[in-house]
């Protein structure tokens, strides 16, 4: 039972745990309810979160869930190659393990992401990549990308 409509709120239920420092991502035990069921939800709130979505549950249908997020890690992406496309394309066939024809097309097609994971999975990449003299971003996803990254998916 998900609304897309106005309104609604987060609810912390007696589970909840902040995450870690450095640490992203949605807690667990930490929920946004919909204004047709937040004052429910909120007068569960002293209950872990599993026993307040039983008793929700009950009192109205089973809630839909959340749909994954694609890639919810953060990704390097090269946005500009720069004086020295030898030693990015060398990078890159490592970082990646393309091919040199792909990687020979990921230099010449403009903006591309190299890799997805943790930003400490790639920062060897990252330092090397800019030690080369090329503008590299970190892109973290938003709902919005994640939608269109599975709608992409779905239409390969």
């Amino acid at each position: 039972m998900q609304h897309a409509g106005s309104g609604g709120a987060m609810v912390q239920f007696a589970d909840y745990r902040p995450l870690g420092e450095g640490c992203a991502g949605h807690p667990h035990g930490y929920e946004w309810f919909c204004d047709e069921h937040l004052a429910n939800a909120q007068a569960l709130a002293s209950l872990s979160y599993s026993d307040a979505m039983t008793v929700l549950t009950r009192q109205y249908a089973p809630f839909a869930d959340y749909p994954p997020l694609a890639s919810s890690d953060p990704a390097l992406w090269i946005t500009e190659v720069g004086p020295n496309p030898a030693k990015v394309f060398a990078l890159i066939r490592q970082a990646m393990g393309v091919s040199p024809s792909v990687a020979r097309d990921l230099l010449a097609g403009g903006p591309f992401k190299v890799s997805q994971a943790w930003p400490q999975q790639f920062r060897v990449w990252q330092e090397a990549l800019i030690q080369a003299g090329t503008q590299v971003e970190i892109r973290y996803p938003s709902s919005k990308s994640a939608w269109a990254e599975k709608a992409n998916a779905d239409n390969d």
